[in-house]
């Protein structure tokens, strides 16, 4: 196969390959079905398929750590188009793979397309779009905040995925579309403590320590489980700033979801 540039379409398809890993692994193998698929329609070895989306995945600001350096002026494109405009983004991507066969299902798999004839993007089904971009779009931030946390609660050090949750600063209905996918608007939590910050009954200070709120009665229970933390700074995720919680979303929370005593 000759060498060529990649088109902006061919990158949209890549970015989809990214956001969607093939469960339970976090990336694609040359191996994978759906890879071979993928480059025998557009014309390109499965190896540089792969390496494609490895690129998208390093030059991807929401996560830590260095990316490659020698990432595509339209790799970068094309990721700050999605986190700029996810739906918008994700809906043109959805369209790309549905005119060479393929399509992402319900539950974000990457299969072969049972329509040999595509709707134009508005037209591929508006509720069957909006559940994929949704479910696509949160399970990318969950990957994120379990990749810059290395998959630990960011307040107990707990380490057990099931148990954890990618956790909003800015709740995701006050969000713009872009804020959702933020890194730095979200904590990777255990349940019990991603229930108390959703419910405003723990936040953090400027200086990323817990505060407990005086709503929350002083019981043996609550000493252990709550009051425990008052005062503890979280685990930031990594020494790239960019990534910590945003204060601006922190004071979000603060002003407009913890809970004080009046």
């Amino acid at each position: 196969m000759s060498r060529r540039n990649w088109s902006r379409q061919e990158t949209l398809m890549a970015l989809a390959f990214y956001l969607c890993p093939p469960f339970p692994r976090k990336n694609w193998d040359d191996g994978d079905a759906e890879i071979q698929l993928l480059a025998g329609e557009i014309g390109r070895t499965e190896s540089a398929v792969c390496f494609k989306i490895a690129n998208l995945k390093a030059c991807d600001p929401n996560r830590t750590g260095l990316g490659f350096t020698n990432t595509a002026g339209m790799d970068r494109q094309v990721i700050s188009e999605y986190l700029a405009d996810p739906d918008a983004t994700m809906s043109e991507a959805m369209w790309e793979l549905e005119q060479i066969g393929i399509q992402i299902s319900y539950d974000g798999a990457i299969e072969a397309s049972s329509s040999s004839r595509p709707d134009p993007p508005q037209q591929l089904g508006l509720e069957r779009v909006e559940q994929v971009r949704t479910r696509v779009n949160q399970d990318y931030f969950r990957s994120v905040l379990l990749s810059n946390y290395d998959g630990t609660c960011c307040l107990t050090g707990i380490a057990i995925p099931a148990l954890l949750t990618a956790s909003h600063i800015k709740p995701w209905a006050a969000a713009t579309p872009s804020e959702r996918l933020m890194s730095s608007n979200g904590l990777l939590l255990n349940a019990l403590h991603d229930r108390a910050f959703d419910r405003g009954l723990i936040t953090l200070d400027d200086r990323y320590r817990v505060m407990v709120s005086s709503r929350v009665p002083h019981t043996p229970t609550n000493d252990q489980w709550l009051y425990a933390f008052d005062g503890r700074k979280i685990a930031l995720p990594g020494s790239d700033e960019s990534t910590w919680p945003s204060l601006d979303f922190i004071h979000y929370h603060n002003d407009r979801v913890f809970e004080r005593r009046v």
